[in-house]
C-alpha cells in the first residue's frame, strides 16, 4: 500500500491508497516494480517502479490504474503537479470510480491555482463517496481561495458533521472564519482542533492569525511560538510572528523571524516583503530595497513588494524609482487606499498632477484612511481628520492618529508650511516604527 500525501497549504492532506498484491514471480521478473506499492520507498523509487509497471504492458486495467495513481502521488509529492495530473487523468480513464483519485487530482489542481478544476474534481469525489470528509475539506479550501467564504464554511461544516473528531476540518473552518472576520468563531474552531490534536502546529498558527486580526498580539505571538515549537521547520509561523513583532515595535525580533522564515523557505516572497517593511521602519532603506526587490522577483504580481520598495525608494531620495514602484502597486491593487496616498505624495513631490480624485473611485471611502484622502482632496480639515481617527480600540486609535499626523505633515510640507510639517512629523515619529501603513 502506498501512502503519500500531497497537501495544499492549510488544507487537509489527503492520501490515495492504491493496493496491489505483487506475486513472487512478478517481483522476480520486475524487482523494481515492487517500489510502486511499497511504503518505505522514495518518490523517485516509486516513480521508477510504477513506470516499469506501466511500460511492461503486462497488467490488467485495474492494476495499471493503481500504478498511474501511485506515480501521480509521487509526482505530486515532488511538486510536479502537471505530471501528477496527467497520471491521475490516465488512471481515472482506466478506473473512473475511484473517489480518492479525483480528490488527489483536485489537490494537484489546487496547488497549481486552478481552483475551478479542483472544485469539479472534489465534487465528483463527493458524488462517488459522500461519507469521505477529505473532498469536503479540500473543496472548502478551494472555495476560500476563490473568495466564496460561505461555501467554504459550509463544506468544512459538512466535514465536521460527518466526523466531529476531524481536527483538520475545524482548523480549516477557523482559517475561513478568520478571513471572513468572524474572529471569535475562528478562535473557537482552532481551539477545538487543538483539543482534538494537541500537537497540531497549523491550528496554533491559524489561531495566532485570528488573535492577530483581533489586535491581540500577545496571544498571537504565544500561539505562533507554540506552532514553531511543534514544527520548527515550517516557515509560516516565523513569518506570522515576525509581523506581530513588527506591529508591536519589536523590529529586531521581527527581522530575526523573517530571516528564519527565509532560511527555511528561500522562495517565500511575503517574508522578503515583510522584512523589507521592517527594515524600512528601522530606516535601513538599502536593505529594505534589496529585500523588496527579491520579493518582486519571486512574485511580480504581488503589489506589496512594489508598495514597500516604493516607500523605501522615496525616503532614499530615488523619487523616479519610487514613482514607478508606487504606480505599479496601485495598478496591481487599485482598491488599496495607502498605495493611492503614497502615489499622490510622490506625484506632488515630483510636481506631477494629482490622480487621487480619480483613483478614489475604486477605494472604499467608508473606512479609514478615507478621511486622510478627503483631507488631501481639500474636503476635510486636519482637526476633522483627527476626530475621524478616533476608535474604541486604543491600539487602532494610536495607529490612526500617527497616520493622520504623518500624512498631514507630508501634505503641509509640500505646501511650504515647514514648522507645522515638522510638528506633525515629530508627533508621528514617536510611533513611526509601529505605523501600520
Amino acid at each position: 500500500m502506498k501512502n503519500i500525501a500531497t497537501g495544499t497549504p492549510l488544507a487537509a492532506a489527503v492520501v490515495f491508497a492504491a493496493v496491489m498484491v505483487v506475486s513472487p514471480a512478478t517481483a522476480q521478473q520486475l524487482p523494481a516494480a515492487t517500489w510502486c506499492y511499497a511504503d518505505d520507498t522514495t518518490d523517485d523509487q516509486t516513480i521508477a517502479g510504477c513506470t516499469q509497471i506501466i511500460q511492461s504492458g503486462r497488467k490488467n486495467q485495474k492494476n495499471l490504474a493503481s500504478a498511474y495513481f501511485n506515480r501521480g502521488l509521487a509526482y505530486g509529492h515532488k511538486g510536479d503537479f502537471d505530471r501528477a495530473i496527467a497520471d491521475y487523468t490516465q488512471g481515472i480513464q482506466l478506473s473512473p470510480k475511484e473517489a480518492r483519485a479525483y480528490t488527489n487530482r483536485g489537490l494537484a489542481y489546487s496547488n497549481k491555482g486552478d481552483f475551478d478544476s479542483a472544485i469539479a474534481d472534489y465534487t465528483r469525489a463527493i458524488q462517488l463517496d459522500p461519507r469521505d470528509t477529505a473532498p469536503y475539506n479540500n473543496r472548502g479550501f478551494a472555495y476560500k481561495a476563490k473568495g466564496d467564504l460561505d461555501r467554504a464554511i459550509a463544506d468544512c461544516s459538512q466535514a465536521i458533521q460527518l466526523n466531529p473528531k476531524d481536527a483538520n476540518a475545524y482548523n480549516n473552518r477557523c482559517f475561513v472564519y478568520t478571513d471572513k472576520g468572524d474572529l471569535d468563531r475562528a478562535i473557537a474552531d482552532c481551539t477545538q482542533a487543538i483539543q482534538l490534536d494537541p500537537k497540531f502546529a497549523a491550528a496554533y498558527d491559524n489561531r495566532g492569525n485570528a488573535y492577530k486580526a483581533k489586535g491581540d498580539f500577545d496571544h498571537a505571538i504565544a500561539n505562533y511560538s507554540q506552532a514553531i515549537q511543534l514544527n520548527p521547520k515550517d516557515a509560516a509561523p516565523y513569518n506570522n510572528r515576525g509581523f506581530a513583532y513588527k506591529v508591536t515595535g519589536e523590529l529586531d525580533r521581527a527581522i530575526a523571524d523573517y530571516t528564519q522564515a527565509i532560511q527555511l523557505n528561500p522562495k517565500l516572497a511575503i517574508a522578503y516583503s515583510n522584512r523589507c517593511w521592517a527594515y524600512f521602519s528601522k530606516g535601513n532603506n538599502d536593505q529594505a530595497i534589496a529585500d523588496c526587490s527579491q520579493a518582486i522577483e519571486l512574485n511580480p504580481k504581488d503589489p506589496n513588494g512594489y508598495f514597500n520598495r516604493g516607500r523605501a525608494n522615496f525616503f532614499a531620495g530615488a523619487l523616479s524609482k519610487a514613482l514607478a514602484d508606487l504606480n505599479q502597486a496601485s495598478e496591481l491593487n487599485p482598491k488599496y487606499a495607502y498605495a493611492a496616498l503614497w502615489l499622490d505624495i510622490a506625484n506632488r513631490r515630483s510636481n506631477l498632477p494629482s490622480r487621487l480624485r480619480e483613483t478614489m473611485k475604486q477605494i472604499d471611502m467608508t473606512k479609514w484612511p478615507a478621511p486622510v484622502i478627503r483631507f488631501y482632496l481639500g474636503e476635510l480639515t486636519p482637526d476633522a481628520v483627527l476626530t475621524a481617527a478616533d476608535d474604541p480600540d486604543a491600539t487602532a486609535k494610536k495607529g490612526r492618529v500617527c497616520e493622520a499626523n504623518f500624512y498631514g505633515g507630508e501634505l503641509v510640507l509640500k505646501r511650504g508650511a515647514k514648522e507645522e510639517a515638522r510638528r506633525l512629523l515629530q508627533l508621528a515619529a514617536a510611533r513611526l516604527s509601529k505605523i501600520f501603513h
